[in-house]
């Protein structure tokens, strides 16, 4: 009895068309959030203060911060046709694939979700806990565009047969988990007006191990999570390395090995540059590349068929 099949070609490296979509989808989500990030560091949140026109209009006018929060929703309404378009690609051609329809319409619901959850931020006036869990599912759209990517070469997948749950898909859960919940915590503390409070690195100010206030903690609580997440990713990631999985484990392991190396770097940089804009968008968009490359490896890392192709 079958119970999945894959093509012998590397499935990172395929050449369909639905692949290429999926893989631009994931791009754009990617530069989805950090244009988000951007409009978080401008202080553009309220450009447009009504939700989902803007002023009243489809294309308002534009100044500064309208322009930014404007071009930040009409990226999601095209991250929205493209996994709409994957839907129903998937659903007239590909529908026996049944891990891909799942996680392709997970995909599709999330990113509706998202867009009312932007929406009620907005007129909330941004609470700091939905935008939160903004984040947190936009995260969830890159996991789950993942997942689609490495399974449309499958068939009759079987989670029963192929799921293996061993020290390898553990190190790949905690290191994936790690990220998530250090991403999260950057980002409250952000939310929060802690992001800028600590002027140096690796501590929070030149003369003080012990940060001084509420505030200064809760940045402190996101790069000790960034330390902790740092020595367990490299540690792990190097033994799933040295087991010589798949060229597919391979290139996520190594390409999440630079994304964390990238992150030490970035964040020590914002103080360094006094919080230069640039320096903090490229924090959060290289952090929603790490978290999309370990989500992803963990999810390959625990099913049988893409260990060993």
């Amino acid at each position: 009895m079958v119970s999945a099949s894959i093509q012998r070609n590397n499935i990172i490296l395929g050449n369909s068309f639905l692949k290429f979509l999926i893989g631009f989808s994931i791009l754009d989500c990617v530069f989805q959030i950090s244009l988000g990030g951007f409009v978080r560091v401008t202080g553009s949140g309220l450009g447009c203060p009504d939700w989902p026109l803007c002023y009243g209009e489809i294309i308002p006018p534009m100044n500064y911060h309208t322009l930014i929060e404007w071009g930040h929703r009409t990226s999601g309404a095209l991250l929205g046709l493209l996994i709409l378009l994957i839907n129903l690609i998937v659903w007239t051609q590909n529908r026996n694939n049944k891990f891909l329809a799942f996680t392709s319409l997970a995909s599709l619901l999330l990113v509706i979700v998202v867009g009312g959850i932007g929406g009620a931020v907005v007129l909330t006036e941004l609470e700091p806990s939905l935008r939160t869990l903004h984040l947190f599912l936009a995260q969830m759209i890159i996991f789950c565009l993942g997942l689609s990517y490495v399974s449309v070469n499958t068939v009759n997948f079987s989670f029963k047969n192929q799921l293996i749950l061993d020290k390898y898909s553990l190190m790949a859960g905690i290191i994936a988990f790690s990220v998530l919940i250090t991403l999260l915590s950057g980002s409250y503390a952000v939310w929060k007006g802690a992001g800028t409070v600590c002027s140096s690195w690796p501590f929070c100010t030149a003369s003080s191990i012990i940060p001084q206030s509420f505030l200064g903690w809760v940045h402190m609580f996101h790069r000790i999570a960034s330390s902790l997440t740092g020595i367990i990713g490299l540690y792990f990631l190097f033994i799933i390395l040295k087991k010589n999985f798949s060229t597919t484990v391979s290139i996520l392991a190594i390409f999440s090995l630079l994304m964390i190396l990238s992150q030490i770097i970035l964040g020590a940089l914002n103080p360094w540059t006094k919080f230069d804009v640039w320096i903090r968008v490229a924090h959060l968009g290289a952090s929603s590349l790490l978290w999309g490359s370990v989500a992803i490896l963990f999810s390959v890392i625990s099913f049988k068929m893409f260990r060993s192709t």
